[in-house]
């Protein structure tokens, strides 16, 4: 089934600006959002991040350089009792004695290498996810975003039907209107049939109005998804094509994000706890230390040594108890993981629900469509018909209006059955993970 509206007159809408905007169809709307989104273009940013975050991680496996300087100046060198009898005094005696020099500077440099830590290698694991997560973030969306512009649009389309009735419906009323008002002057029809006619006629520009403003603000809010400023035009191609549900078979190429999103969670739950378990392993790391130190001091008798030293080492930290905190740890992790499994169920079974109804919905009204359109031609011939015949004298004004009524009904039910068709296939999309077809996720 094929729907083709084009209504000239909303072709353009025409905002302050020099240059004459291209004209987009949906596929090319959806195309510019997923360049020029902030949204998108906010959570690619996430992912870069995310891959500085792994580098980040990457470097606990590498050696590690720290190098430290100390000057101090000694205005009084602190002294240290000692035993006299250490010097040749009497026993049981002590003296207070200032060992050093008033000026020290040191400095060293340490090398660390870690040698053995579980939790490294958990962690390396866990930001490969996190990268999976963000980048199916991203997807994510990149789908709510295509799902809001194929919302936005299809609510121009029937906002473009819809005025396109109203701007016929308006002509034959101004026509109506011209011939009451001559045989009023001519003394065959009485003034009130002209003001019920011009009633109608002023409702309906009232509502056309009403309907250009509603398209200048979904046009707006397209430039909004799409990132062109406010200030520039935008021509839009009001053109729905094939509105057609695929099979069965044919989602089967399909996956939600939600589902996927979810069980990369799940799997991050698992490392997190394998990270837990490792903490109760002893972490190891060799380290090499270079120190040199200066010690002075000035006057006549003025002294300034240099004291080297080096020394290698291994270095042993083992949390042997931590107060159950990790084993609470352990438990909060386990009750999350079983939180997700809940979550992915209620999910899957909703995805289910989703398809079910947008199927069931658009079977309906694909069935009803073509019988509705069918019902507003009729109905249009009828309220034609029903005009030349009020011309002729042969119907009364009540019947020109009761007719009027039954097309505008007609019209109404119509786009309602349009509404809910496009809106079928819309959340059919939405259920199947098939918003970004033929878009570069």
């Amino acid at each position: 089934m094929k729907f083709s509206f084009h209504y000239a007159l909303l072709f353009v809408v025409l905002m302050t600006t020099r240059v004459q905007a291209q004209q987009h169809n949906l596929e090319q709307l959806v195309e510019l959002a997923m360049k020029n989104n902030y949204s998108i273009q906010s959570s690619m940013l996430d992912e870069a991040k995310t891959n500085a975050k792994i580098d980040e991680v990457k470097s606990n496996l590498l050696p590690s350089l720290n190098v430290t300087g100390d000057y101090k100046r000694y205005f009084k060198i602190p002294g240290q009792v000692v035993p006299a009898s250490a010097f040749g005094g009497p026993e049981g005696t002590y003296s207070t004695l200032a060992f050093g020099l008033p000026y020290n500077l040191s400095t060293s440099a340490q090398v660390t290498q870690t040698l053995f830590n579980p939790s490294v290698k958990y962690a390396l694991k866990a930001a490969d996810l996190n990268r999976d997560l963000t980048s199916l973030t991203t997807v994510k969306t990149k789908e709510d975003i295509a799902y809001n512009v194929t919302d936005a649009y299809y609510n121009l389309v029937t906002v473009v039907q819809q005025m396109a009735f109203l701007d016929s419906n308006l002509i034959s009323t101004d026509r109506l209107y011209k011939v009451t008002d001559l045989l009023y002057q001519n003394q065959l029809a009485q003034r009130v049939d002209k003001d019920r006619i011009l009633i109608n006629k002023t409702a309906t520009e009232t509502q056309l109005k009403t309907l250009k403003n509603s398209y200048a603000q979904l046009v707006n809010l397209l430039k909004f998804y799409t990132g062109i400023p406010q200030s520039d035009s935008l021509r839009i191609e009001i053109q729905v094509k094939d509105v057609l549900l695929p099979s069965q078979a044919d989602k089967s190429g399909f996956r939600r994000t939600d589902i996927t999103l979810l069980e990369r969670q799940k799997d991050l739950n698992v490392l997190q706890d394998k990270n837990l378990k490792s903490g109760y392993l002893p972490t190891v790391n060799a380290y090499g230390v270079a120190n040199l130190t200066y010690f002075g001091k000035g006057g006549e008798n003025s002294v300034f040594k240099q004291v080297p030293g080096y020394w290698a080492g291994l270095q042993l930290n083992w949390n042997v108890f931590d107060g159950m905190a990790r084993k609470a740890q352990r438990t909060q992790n386990r009750i999350d993981n079983e939180k997700l499994s809940v979550q992915l169920k209620q999910l899957e079974q909703s995805i289910e629900m989703e398809e079910i109804n947008a199927r069931n919905k658009f079977a309906v009204e694909q069935q009803n469509i073509n019988s509705k359109n069918e019902q507003v031609a009729l109905a249009s011939r009828v309220y034609k018909q029903i005009q030349l015949q009020f011309k002729e004298g042969i119907v009364s004004l009540s019947d020109v209006i009761q007719s009027e009524q039954t097309l505008l009904d007609t019209q109404s039910n119509y786009l309602t059955s349009l509404v809910q068709l496009l809106q079928a296939e819309l959340e059919w999309k939405k259920a199947t993970g098939s918003l970004l077809t033929n878009i570069s996720k």
